[in-house]
């Protein structure tokens, strides 16, 4: 079963193609990057050593000081790029460097809210 948002993706456990964990992925149709300017900002946030190699992808929106944050990177599909969820202290961290008036998303799997 695949479910649609605006522009995410989420594949459900019931499609056989799927690796098990592949159900708690964020999905961002490459369509959409069109949206967003050609440079990606990686923002580096864990208390481990090795967060070096695992960078936060954000992507800012075009004539806008507006950003998507998608995630830490996981792969890519033929129509989509993975992200890993971001834990809410992550959320918080990414918020913080980004600075202040900026309008900051993160990519989720639920439906943008109807204004």
């Amino acid at each position: 079963m695949i479910k649609l948002s605006a522009n995410v993706l989420r594949m459900t456990d019931s499609d056989s193609r799927m690796k098990p964990d592949d159900s708690q992925l964020l999905l961002l149709k490459i369509e959409d990057k069109k949206k967003y300017e050609d440079t990606i900002t990686y923002i580096y946030a864990g208390s481990d050593a090795a967060a070096v190699h695992k960078p936060i992808t954000v992507y800012k929106e075009k004539n806008a000081s507006a950003y998507l944050v998608a995630g830490r990177y996981a792969g890519v599909s033929e129509t989509h790029l993975k992200y890993k969820p971001l834990s809410e202290e992550e959320r918080k961290l990414v918020v913080e460097k980004l600075g202040a008036g900026k309008i900051v998303r993160f990519l989720s799997n639920e439906p943008p809210p109807v204004a």
